[in-house]
C-alpha cells in the first residue's frame, strides 16, 4: 500500500530545572526479561514492578518472540479466532474464500519450494541489465520498479497540510537499511546489530540467486556506500519527530517546480510514467532531493544498482521457499535474542491478516464484536470528551482566546469506534487461477495499490471510509482529520471486557481513549486545527508557555538511565506519547471524581496491567533508540507520580522512590 505518514515531536532548548540536574535511576528496568529476579519493591518505591510482580516473575517469551505483553496476550486471542476464520470451510462468501486460499498458499511448502526464486531472478536480472544512467531512469519508469519497490526515491498517498480534505502525493526520501540517518554519522550498538542482520539477509538471498560470495559481498558494500552518501542529507529519526518537522517537511510544489528541483534525477517523469501526477504534491525533504540529484551520476551507477538489488533480494526472503524462510528465522532470532520460532500456522495468520485486512476484519467483526460492546466504549469516549472540555476550560495558563479554539477543536473531533460502516471494496479481486504465492501476491499488491492509491489520488477524503486495519491491538489519533480511532482489535484482554468493573474499564480502554484524545493537544497535534489543517490557533504567548511546559517534561525524562548500561533516555523522542499518557490519566481521574466510592487502587493497578511487558535486551536497546513511546515501566511510574490521587491512594511520601515533589511534577496538561 503506497501510504505516507508525518511524524512530529519537540526539540527546544531551555535551562534544566535544578531538581532534574544529574541523572536518575530510581527503578529497575523490569521490562528486560529476567530483571525482576529477586527484586521485590514496595508499592511506594516501584509501583509498576510491585503491581505486576507476579506476572513479571512468571511470564516467559513464547518461541519466536522478542517480547510479550498485554498486547501479545490479546493478539494470541485474536489470532486464535482469526485462525478459526481462515480454516473454517463453513464460512460462506467471497471474503472467506480469499482468506482461506491465501492461508493455504502460505502453508503449502511443496508448491512454494517448487516455485522457488524463479520470478525473483527475473527481476534481479532486469536490474543487472542496466548499463547506463539513461537505462536506469527508464527502469524507474517501468512497472517492474514500481510494483517491486525497487526505487531510490518513493512517493505515496498523504493528506495535504493546508487542505486536509484532499489527498496529496508525498515525495519520500531514500529508504535506509539502518532506519535512522543518525546511525551513519555515529553507529550505535543497536545500529551494528541492525546492519549485521540486514547484511546477513542480503548475503543469503544474493547467494540463492546464483551470485558468488565475492560478488554478493561487493553488492552489499556498494549498496551501503550509496546509503552513506545520501544519509547525511536525510533527517534523523529525532528530527522527524520534532514539532518543527511539521513545517520543515511541508514543501508543496507543482510538477514544473519538481522538474526544476530535480533536473538530473527524473522524478517528475517517473511520477508521470506511473500515472501518479497530482494537483497537490509535497516534498518532505528538499535537502535530500538536492543531494540525490548530485549523486545521480554515471560514477555512482553501480552503487545505485547494488542498492536496488540489495533491497529487492532482501525483501523477498519471507515469501519464497522454505529454506529462505528458515534462514530468515535464524537471522531474526540472533538479532533480537529470540529463542525458538513461531509456529508456521501462527505466521500464516499474521500474513493473511496483513495482506487481506478488509476481508479478515469484516468476518471477525460479524462474529466477535457485539453492538453492546461498541456502545459501551462509545459512552466512555463521550465521557472522556466531556471531561476534556472541562479540563481545557479550567487551564489557567491558557488565554480565553486559545481555550475557545481548543474546545472548538475538541467539539469537531471525529469519534471513530470499533469499525466503519463503509469498507474498501475487495469484491472484484480474485487470485489468478492456478497461481502460486509469488504471482498471487503480485496480483493482490496491484489491486491494493489501485484501491488505496489510484482510487484516492486527486480526490476528496471520504471520512466514512477508514483506510487502516481495525482488527489489530491498537488505537490512534489522526491529526489530518482530527479523529480518534478506538478500533475493534483493542476491545479485549486487559484493555476491555464487559465484565470489568467501571474502575478497570477506565484504567484500561478509558486510558487508551484519553491517550488518543490527548494527541490532539500534544506538541505535534497542537499544530493542527479543528478540520485537520496545519494552522496557528494558539496565541503566541500561550504556545510559548506550552512549549516551556513540554520542555520540563523532556528534561525530566532526559535524566533517566534506562538500565545498568548507563544509557540515558531521549526525552525529545518520547515527549508526544508521554504528554498523551499524562493527559489520559488526568482525564480518567477527572471522570472518577464524579463517581462516589471510586476505587482508585483498582484503577491504578489496571493502568499498570495494560503495560505489563517483558522483552529481550536486544529489543529493549532498539526501542530506546527508535520508539516514540517510553519503556513500559517508565510509562507507568513516571506518569502516575504526577497526580495527587496516586499519592493519597497509597500514602506515598517524601523518601519513597515513587515520590516527586509537587513543584517538580511535569504534566503538561
Amino acid at each position: 500500500m503506497r501510504m505516507s505518514r508525518l511524524l512530529a515531536g519537540l526539540a527546544i532548548l531551555l535551562s534544566v530545572p535544578a531538581a532534574f540536574a544529574g541523572e536518575m535511576f530510581p527503578w529497575v528496568n523490569t521490562n528486560i526479561i529476567g530483571a525482576i529476579k529477586d527484586y521485590s519493591p514496595a508499592i511506594n518505591d516501584d509501583f509498576y514492578a510491585s503491581a505486576n510482580h507476579e506476572w513479571l516473575s512468571n511470564a516467559k517469551l513464547k518461541p519466536g518472540y522478542s517480547r510479550y505483553s498485554a498486547f501479545e496476550e490479546l493478539d494470541d486471542k485474536l489470532n486464535e479466532r482469526l485462525k478459526g476464520i481462515m480454516t473454517d470451510s463453513g464460512i460462506e462468501g467471497h471474503d472467506a474464500e480469499l482468506v482461506r486460499r491465501l492461508y493455504a498458499m502460505w502453508l503449502d511448502w511443496d508448491s512454494r519450494n517448487a516455485e522457488g526464486l524463479a520470478d525473483l531472478r527475473v527481476q534481479a536480472d532486469k536490474i543487472m541489465a542496466v548499463k547506463s544512467l539513461q537505462e536506469l531512469s527508464e527502469y524507474f519508469m517501468t512497472e517492474d520498479s514500481f510494483y517491486h519497490d525497487a526505487v531510490i526515491a518513493d512517493f505515496g498517498l498523504g493528506r495535504d497540510n493546508k487542505d486536509s480534505e484532499s489527498y496529496n502525493l508525498e515525495l519520500v526520501a531514500t529508504p535506509l537499511s539502518l532506519g535512522d540517518s543518525a546511525e551513519y554519522a555515529k553507529r550505535t550498538p543497536n545500529g551494528e546489530r541492525t546492519k549485521k542482520m540486514r547484511d546477513a539477509i542480503a548475503l543469503y538471498m544474493l547467494r540463492r540467486l546464483g551470485y558468488t560470495e565475492e560478488f554478493a559481498q561487493d553488492i552489499i558494500a556498494r549498496s551501503f556506500g550509496f546509503e552513506e552518501k545520501i544519509a547525511p542529507h536525510e533527517m534523523t529519526l529525532e528530527e522527524e519527530n520534532a514539532p518543527e518537522a511539521i513545517d520543515k517537511m511541508y514543501n508543496p510544489l507543482t510538477m514544473d517546480e519538481l522538474r526544476e528541483k530535480s533536473p538530473v534525477f527524473p522524478f517528475a517523469d517517473i511520477i508521470a510514467a506511473h500515472n501518479a501526477v497530482s494537483d497537490l504534491m509535497n516534498l518532505q525533504q528538499p535537502a535530500w532531493l538536492k543531494a540525490l540529484n548530485e549523486l545521480y551520476t554515471d560514477s555512482n551507477l553501480d552503487d545505485m544498482k547494488a542498492y536496488l538489488l540489495y533491497r529487492l533480494a532482501s525483501s523477498y526472503i519471507t515469501v519464497t521457499d522454505e529454506a529462505a524462510y528458515r534462514e530468515y528465522q535464524r537471522i531474526a532470532r540472533e538479532r533480537y535474542g529470540i529463542t525458538g520460532s513461531r509456529p508456521d500456522e501462527e505466521i500464516a495468520v499474521d500474513f493473511v491478516h496483513g495482506n487481506l485486512p478488509v476481508s479478515v476484519s469484516k468476518i471477525y467483526i460479524s462474529r466477535y464484536v457485539p453492538e453492546s460492546a461498541k456502545k459501551e466504549v462509545e459512552e466512555i469516549i463521550r465521557q472522556t470528551v466531556k471531561y476534556y472540555r472541562l479540563m481545557l476550560e479550567g487551564e489557567e495558563w491558557l488565554s480565553e482566546q486559545t481555550r475557545k479554539k481548543a474546545t472548538e477543536k475538541l467539539d469537531a473531533m471525529r469519534l471513530n469506534c470499533a469499525y466503519p460502516e463503509k469498507w474498501v471494496d475487495f469484491s472484484e479481486f480474485e487470485f489468478p487461477e492456478g497461481a502460486g504465492l509469488y504471482e498471487s501476491l503480485a496480483a493482490l499488491k496491484r489491486y491494493r495499490i489501485q484501491r488505496y492509491f489510484y482510487d484516492r489520488l486527486n480526490t476528496k477524503v471520504d471520512h466514512d471510509l477508514w483506510m487502516n486495519d481495525v482488527v489489530e491491538v491498537n488505537a490512534y489519533y489522526m491529526p489530518s482529520e482530527n479523529s480518534i480511532n478506538i478500533i475493534a482489535g483493542i476491545m479485549g484482554g486487559d484493555f476491555y471486557s464487559p465484565e470489568m468493573s467501571y474502575e478497570e474499564k477506565l484504567g484500561g480502554i478509558g486510558m487508551v481513549i484519553g491517550h488518543e484524545v490527548s494527541h490532539a493537544f500534544d506538541t505535534s497535534g497542537a499544530q493542527f486545527g479543528k478540520t485537520g489543517n496545519v494552522e496557528s490557533w494558539w496565541r503566541d504567548e500561550d504556545f510559548a508557555s506550552f512549549k516551556a511546559r513540554a520542555e520540563r517534561l523532556i528534561k525530566y525524562f532526559d535524566t533517566f538511565r534506562v538500565d545498568d548500561s548507563g544509557e540515558h533516555y531521549n526525552g525529545s523522542l518520547v515527549q508526544t506519547e508521554t504528554i498523551a499518557d499524562m493527559a489520559g490519566v488526568k482525564a480518567m481521574l477527572g471522570i472518577a471524581e464524579g463517581h462516589e466510592g471510586f476505587d482508585y487502587d483498582k484503577f491504578f493497578r489496571q493502568y499498570a496491567r495494560i503495560w505489563k511487558l517483558i522483552q529481550t535486551r536486544e529489543l529493549n536497546d532498539a526501542r530506546v533508540k527508535t520508539d516514540v513511546h517510553a519503556l513500559a515501566y517508565i510509562r507507568v511510574n513516571a506518569i502516575i507520580q504526577q497526580y495527587r490521587e496516586y499519592y493519597s491512594t497509597y500514602g506515598v511520601k517524601k523518601g519513597d522512590k515513587m515520590y516527586l515533589a509537587p513543584e517538580d511534577r511535569v504534566a503538561v496538561w
